[in-house]
């Protein structure tokens, strides 16, 4: 399909992603069955049948199969409907608006998850629209909740239609192409493996009492435990992926620091590495536990000391760290034993995903395809993602929206202003669908 109109087909993926992002799936409550209807009703218009699945009301998980001669296993495209909330004040552009402007396309959910969608959704269709015989089913779930747990969603499917969407690889999120962050050339980042997501909350409690004189009040007690908590920082774990991953980065740098990357495993380069890498705040997530405090709660009242004060954690943990041992440091680093300290339980991602399968190599092949100086990947992800989930059955799951994006953009991720460049979704349609050619074609 190298003939193929690539620019109508930009432009059509700027339309279509538009008007899903003008369909708030804010999540909560997720509103994700309109989302769904949308999919469902522009897949109808391509004569591609899909189905609906309602775990409860008002919500919903949409599948479509291309059916392959089942030479070959399946292949399971996967992105997620909901968004999470957007303080439209800030904004430059309507959040909801999907606007189309200065070469990009505005709103939540532009990257995450949206983006990647329509890119599938593109791409699947293509496939039908050029008559491609497949060895492979191809499949592409659209599901519910995932930025809060995906118990609605992905899990939900797993539980209780497994046979459904059974599959060898998923392509999900949780990496992205970026320029200009390391080197100076195109980094595809493709995730293969996670850190664990643990929810920990902090909980002062005491007296209380009016506030010109409380002493030993429960809030200062928690800023206290806070600030000593902002003063930590994990230390530095170099895993399988993530020696792969600097070693093919190396390719980015000048030597010495290409030869540096190579060796950080061995003990006189690793601290070289680990500095300059650090100074990266995207890479230095990756390396090491992290504790980010994401809500403060206490008090009604602005002359009442509360008698209650909370902080909730975003924790992520490497795959090799005890979650047990881990909550002990945090209370030996508060050494506060008023202080309470509560968790949920780790979100365990499974085995990570190998680079050396069909799937990576067809995906490497199509982003050269495109950017023929880019460098191909492996990561660990420091974001949880549903493709843990598949990973525990067994499943190949690899994630990256694959565009280029520079730090700015990455920045509007969860944040303000998010958008994508229209050559951003032109490559990243074309990415996909060159990759399941490759792979199911």
């Amino acid at each position: 399909m190298n003939d193929a109109d690539w620019v109508g087909i930009e432009n059509e993926a700027a339309s279509v992603l538009s008007r899903y992002i003008q369909i708030d799936t804010t999540n909560p409550p997720g509103n994700e069955r309109e989302g769904a209807e949308f999919l469902g009703d522009w897949l109808s218009g391509e004569s591609i049948p899909a189905t609906m699945y309602h775990p409860v009301p008002d919500r919903a998980n949409l599948l479509a199969v291309l059916k392959g001669d089942g030479s070959r296993s399946p292949v399971l495209l996967l992105h997620h409907i909901d968004v999470v909330p957007a303080a439209g004040e800030r904004w430059s552009r309507d959040p909801f608006g999907g606007v189309v402007e200065d070469g990009h396309v505005w709103g939540r959910g532009a990257i995450d998850n949206k983006s990647l969608g329509v890119m599938h959704l593109m791409a699947f269709a293509l496939l039908r629209r050029q008559s491609v015989r497949l060895k492979r089913d191809v499949m592409m779930l659209a599901v519910s909740d995932e930025e809060m747990g995906g118990a609605v969603g992905s899990k939900w499917m797993i539980d209780n239609h497994w046979d459904d969407i059974r599959s060898e690889y998923l392509w999900d999120e949780g990496g992205v192409g970026t320029l200009g962050i390391v080197g100076d050339r195109p980094v595809f980042a493709v995730s293969v493996s996670e850190k664990r997501s643990v929810v920990v909350i902090l909980r002062a409690g005491g007296a209380g009492g009016h506030g010109s004189m409380a002493a030993n009040a429960p809030v200062e007690r928690l800023l206290a435990a806070l600030e000593c908590l902002r003063g930590w920082s994990g230390s530095v774990e170099l895993g399988p992926v993530t020696i792969e991953f600097l070693t093919r980065l190396s390719k980015t740098q000048s030597f010495p620091a290409s030869w540096l990357m190579r060796n950080a495993s061995r003990p006189w380069g690793r601290p070289l590495v680990v500095g300059k890498l650090s100074a990266i705040p995207s890479i230095d997530a990756m390396l090491r536990d992290t504790i980010r405090v994401t809500m403060l709660r206490a008090g009604d009242s602005a002359n009442v000391s509360p008698d209650i004060a909370e902080a909730v954690l975003d924790v992520r943990l490497l795959p090799g760290t005890d979650q047990g041992g881990f909550l002990q440091l945090v209370r030996d680093v508060i050494d506060d034993e008023t202080i309470e300290v509560q968790a949920t339980e780790a979100l365990t991602g499974g085995a990570a995903s190998p680079s050396d399968s069909d799937f990576f190599r067809a995906l490497e092949q199509a982003v050269l395809g495109s950017s023929p100086d880019a460098i191909v990947t492996p990561i660990q992800t420091p974001v949880a993602t549903d493709s843990r989930f598949f990973r525990q059955r067994g499943v190949k799951a690899y994630g990256i929206n694959p565009g280029i994006f520079t730090q700015s953009e990455i920045e509007t991720i969860h944040g303000v202003d998010e958008r994508i460049s229209l050559r951003n979704l032109g490559m990243g349609t074309r990415i996909v669908y060159e990759s399941l050619l490759d792979l199911c074609g």
